[in-house]
């Protein structure tokens, strides 16, 4: 019999779900209280309220969650610093430090000047001990991302931080809101590492050696190292994995559903 293991940590509870990948039934469920201060505990805990789990037949590992939709409700998440070239900063980012750069491209992908990579290397040098990531947006990096991969290399070259390029991101020309999806996605880089971390302690613990896919924002899955990478896209993953559940669940094309 091949399983599948669905984990769902929330702010208040995790619950987990043992199904039949091939019928689609669920053999077991369960939940307990997330345990803020180590994931992993609550992960575990609701696992253990299953019952028996035979973990030789789980074949998949699906993870949804809420935490990140929270963060950013919240206004929480990592502390930030955004570099942007090219275009005026719009105070509405929420990011702790910023510069504005030369830098950025036109329409057709020519570069506008040269890129200040020695500006933006003084800037990391003064706040690398206060931030836990970096974002960086370039004026059309979408026609041509050479401004933003400079960045990125000579950050990446002198500093152990996590950098988000908004070209790697969305393919949209809104300059603004391609610098808002890299701030976000920077700030919860750490979240969901934590989560993943956590998740992956527990199928160690409990010998399950399936794959993790995260649940996206869209219901489709994902690997654990893209989530990592990209955790913007599983900002709606815990009302997604609802909606899907309840469609599988009830059958029902249209239909409300509450999850409170």
């Amino acid at each position: 019999m091949d399983l599948g293991l669905g984990i769902d940590t929330g702010g208040t509870y995790t619950d987990t779900a043992l199904v039949e990948l091939g019928t689609g039934k669920v053999l077991a469920k369960a939940k307990a209280l997330t345990t803020r201060n180590d994931l992993s505990i609550g992960i575990s805990e609701s696992i253990q309220n299953m019952g028996h789990v035979p973990v030789r037949e789980v074949r998949l590992v699906s993870l949804s969650s809420t935490l990140a939709t929270n963060s950013v409700v919240e206004g929480k998440g990592c502390r930030v610093a955004l570099i942007i070239a090219g275009e005026d900063y719009k105070e509405s980012v929420p990011v702790e430090h910023v510069i504005q750069i030369q830098g950025g491209h036109s329409i057709r992908g020519r570069p506008n000047c040269d890129v200040d990579l020695a500006a933006a290397k003084s800037f990391v040098a003064s706040i690398s001990d206060q931030v836990d990531a970096i974002a960086i947006s370039t004026f059309f990096s979408v026609r041509n991302p050479e401004h933003e991969i400079a960045l990125k290399e000579m950050i990446a070259s002198n500093w152990d931080l996590p950098v988000v390029c908004g070209h790697e991101l969305s393919t949209q020309l809104g300059f603004h809101e391609r610098t808002l999806t890299a701030v976000l996605n920077a700030k919860l880089i750490p979240i969901k590492a934590e989560l993943i971390q956590s998740v992956n302690k527990v199928l160690n613990d409990y010998n399950i050696k399936a794959p993790l896919m995260i649940v996206k924002g869209d219901g489709s899955l994902m690997g654990e190292m893209l989530a990592k990478e990209r955790p913007v896209e599983t900002i709606l993953s815990g009302p997604a994995a609802s909606l899907v559940g309840a469609r599988n669940l009830t059958g029902e094309d249209d239909a409300v559903v509450v999850d409170v």
